[in-house]
């Protein structure tokens, strides 16, 4: 696993020890991130980012090396979190970051509001549309903001009024979605 493009292109990321994470494929990643610097939004740079289900931070890191300009990690097991703390370290860059063990599924605004928020909860566990339906609740996307959700390619995945699906990329078991958020 390593960081695909930006100032810590070709960086080794620390993978993890067990199969408790699923960490998102150095191809899906590649494709998203192109997908957001060419078209689907306003990109990565300078913006603020809200990685849910953390796992390695692998997604949140790769945001970090395309010059976002901060990224909260939140993951519920303190195990991914000292994970995502070491692949910070390994970029020297814990200072535009926050780290917070919590249920992504029960966010609250106080962790700030964000422009583009990854979404990559444990597969066939019906997680996405109660997070979509609390982030828009507590008011946690800028308007026009996109959330990223990655799920299993064999679920069915209800959208909120809130959400418009402006792409969608299914590669292997594995499919993602970006969502634009509108008031």
């Amino acid at each position: 696993m390593r960081i695909i493009g930006g100032t810590f292109r070709g960086k080794k990321l620390i993978t993890p020890q067990n199969d408790h994470i699923r960490p998102t494929t150095d191809r899906m990643r590649e494709t998203l991130f192109n997908m957001l610097e060419h078209g689907a939004g306003p990109g990565i740079r300078r913006s603020k980012i809200l990685d849910l289900f953390a796992g390695t931070g692998a997604l949140g890191i790769e945001a970090l090396s395309r010059g976002a300009e901060h990224v909260c990690f939140v993951d519920n097991s303190p195990q991914s979190l000292k994970l995502v703390k070491q692949n910070t370290a390994l970029i020297k860059s814990p200072k535009n970051t926050k780290y917070v063990t919590m249920d992504g599924t029960q966010i609250k605004k106080t962790l700030g509001q964000f422009d583009i928020i990854f979404i990559d909860p444990p597969y066939h566990k019906n997680l996405i549309t109660p997070i979509l339906l609390n982030l828009h609740y507590e008011k946690m996307m800028t308007e026009n903001g996109l959330a990223i959700i990655e799920y299993a390619s064999d679920e069915i995945i209800e959208l909120t009024d809130h959400f418009k699906e402006i792409k969608k990329r299914k590669m292997g078991d594995a499919t993602f979605s970006i969502l634009e958020y509108r008031l």
